[in-house]
């Protein structure tokens, strides 16, 4: 894997809401930028939530990105991307642990991690997600800026495409709610790749259904895997359908953002011809 550079900034939304964002930068001129948008996990290193069945705290200053989203980041600056992870839990319960844990898998307690995140303003979290696709066209030759997004995160990405300015490309990995009637409807902006998995309990089969069929601009594809099988740190984690999943998303974020053309470039080639 190629050497990247990765490091904290803070971003600052429209409505003067200041988040910090974690960007890991290729060694060369980034041409395109990814928008990684993050699942219900932000444990800290040494944290943990186990034996309590509550979110732990953590210290506001230390709450930022997590290794397991760092290393996301990391992987896609290394494939020659500007990888930006905006912080997107600010705005809910500061400080939280939303680790995962085995009990989250469809019991009661479970559930008790996930309902902090519920009253999140996803239409505030939307200012957050457009700060960081500015982030990225300023900071890359062609200004071209993708969105990656699993689980919460996918959601996010699907009503990004749909909502905000300067997407070129969108990829949602089993993102839950997207196939409910609500957002189902939603029509993208841009060209949107989804990735759903055969995993009745958190995504009824139907719904998929439902969406590829309303949704045929949509590239979609279903997996014999359960929801989360992206994830290596899950018990979900499947490593073939992982595999493949990422296989077609950079061959998918290739395609539209890497192929775009270089502004500096291209005024160096009129330069040299009006010469």
């Amino acid at each position: 894997m190629k050497k990247t550079l990765g490091d904290y900034i803070n971003l600052t939304a429209s409505d003067n809401f200041e988040f910090p964002a974690y960007v890991a930068t290729p060694l060369e001129p980034a041409r395109a930028a990814v928008v990684i948008l993050q699942e219900m996990d932000q444990r800290l290193h040494g944290e943990s939530s186990h034996g309590t069945g509550r979110p732990a705290r953590a210290k506001p200053e230390r709450f930022k990105i997590g290794a397991p989203w760092r290393a996301v980041a990391e992987k896609f600056a290394a494939w020659g991307y500007l990888a930006i992870v905006p912080s997107t839990y600010n705005r809910g319960v500061y400080g939280a642990d939303f680790g995962f844990r085995h009990e989250f898998n469809g019991s009661t307690r479970g559930w008790h991690l996930v309902r902090p995140v519920e009253p999140m303003p996803t239409d505030k979290v939307m200012l957050d997600i457009q700060a960081a696709i500015v982030h990225g066209q300023l900071n890359t030759l062609t200004g071209g800026v993708g969105l990656v997004g699993y689980c919460w995160g996918g959601l996010l990405a699907w009503r990004a495409a749909s909502q905000l300015n300067g997407v070129r490309a969108a990829v949602s990995y089993y993102g839950g709610g997207m196939t409910l009637p609500e957002d189902a409807k939603r029509q993208a902006k841009c060209p949107v790749m989804a990735h759903f998995p055969r995993d009745k309990r958190w995504i009824a089969e139907i719904t998929v259904g439902s969406f590829i069929a309303e949704q045929p601009a949509v590239e979609s594809y279903v997996y014999d895997a359960r929801y989360g099988f992206n994830a290596e740190r899950r018990q979900a984690y499947d490593a073939a359908s992982a595999r493949l999943a990422q296989e077609r998303t950079l061959g998918f974020l290739n395609d539209h953002l890497m192929s775009l053309p270089d502004p500096a470039t291209d005024a160096m080639i009129a330069d040299s011809t009006a010469s």
